[in-house]
């Protein structure tokens, strides 16, 4: 199972893309704390759960040593959302927070963002054009994309 933050799913929802999450993994889980997060979204998610018919909302367990621990470190959703691949033993943690994906790695989980994401569609032949697909998110999704860092990812992809 996979399981995704927040961040990743608003930022494909905004371009029309979230299809690409499907085609990718099996399963994708996330914690009501995310649903709850792209539900207070309003208007701009307010179809998210057709969108993402394909992902499956998982209880919090507010029991959880962990959650408490991260809530009191970052926000609500990514605490959720690593608690939750900790728990079921995820394979691919979906994160961007820089913060998050910090205590997601010292906690031993697997973790990728929505860069990875678009760059496993590449390779799997799901997308042709990365970088148009990046830049989109950049300007239309809300993903901060530095250009010397789409600059060095360029290259190093030219390069492969």
């Amino acid at each position: 199972m996979i399981v995704s933050n927040t961040t990743p799913l608003s930022c494909l929802l905004k371009i029309g893309q979230a299809e690409l999450l499907r085609r990718l993994y099996d399963r994708l889980v996330i914690p009501e704390e995310v649903a709850a997060e792209l539900d207070q979204a309003g208007p701009v998610h307010q179809d998210w759960r057709e969108q993402l018919h394909f992902v499956q909302i998982i209880p919090t367990d507010v029991r959880d040593p962990v959650l408490t621990l991260l809530t009191a470190e970052i926000d609500p959703g990514e605490a959720a959302a690593i608690a939750l691949a900790r728990r079921i033993g995820s394979e691919l943690l979906i994160m961007d927070d820089q913060a998050g994906r910090r205590f997601a790695q010292r906690v031993g989980l697997t973790v990728t963002g929505t860069v990875g994401v678009v760059m496993a569609a590449t390779e799997s032949g799901l997308i042709n054009d990365p970088f148009s697909l990046l830049e989109d998110l950049r300007s239309r999704g809300g993903l901060w994309l530095s250009d010397g860092f789409l600059q060095k990812m360029h290259a190093s992809w030219s390069g492969s």
